[in-house]
């Protein structure tokens, strides 16, 4: 059975998408293990790393914001516990490509 966090994380990603379309994100992904702890971590993708320093450099900003977008959508603010900022061009060129490498 899937932990209905899963489901309000899903429900949040076309918001984060939009809410962060202009500093170029373009992918969201989750970190979590529900069954073990309460929080989640989210990671927001980026096509170049301009881009992604550029918005990593927001913070603490960027985590009050997505914090803000969670909340809105059924997740508890204060269980995300955190927020990276990935791009695309560092996967392809440090991860061979898998956002499944990059996420552990």
């Amino acid at each position: 059975m899937t932990d209905p966090r899963w489901t309000l994380l899903k429900a949040m990603e076309p918001a984060l998408l939009e809410g962060f379309r202009e500093s170029g994100v373009t992918r969201v992904e989750y970190v979590a293990a529900f069954s073990f702890q309460d929080d989640a971590w989210v990671w927001l993708g980026t096509l170049t790393d301009a881009q992604r320093d550029a918005l990593a450099g927001t913070e603490p900003q960027l985590l009050a914001d997505v914090r803000l977008i969670a909340e809105r959508h059924g997740f508890p603010g204060e269980s995300v516990s955190g927020v990276t900022v990935q791009s695309e061009e560092t996967v392809a060129r440090d991860y061979e490509g898998s956002w499944f490498y990059a996420l552990r």
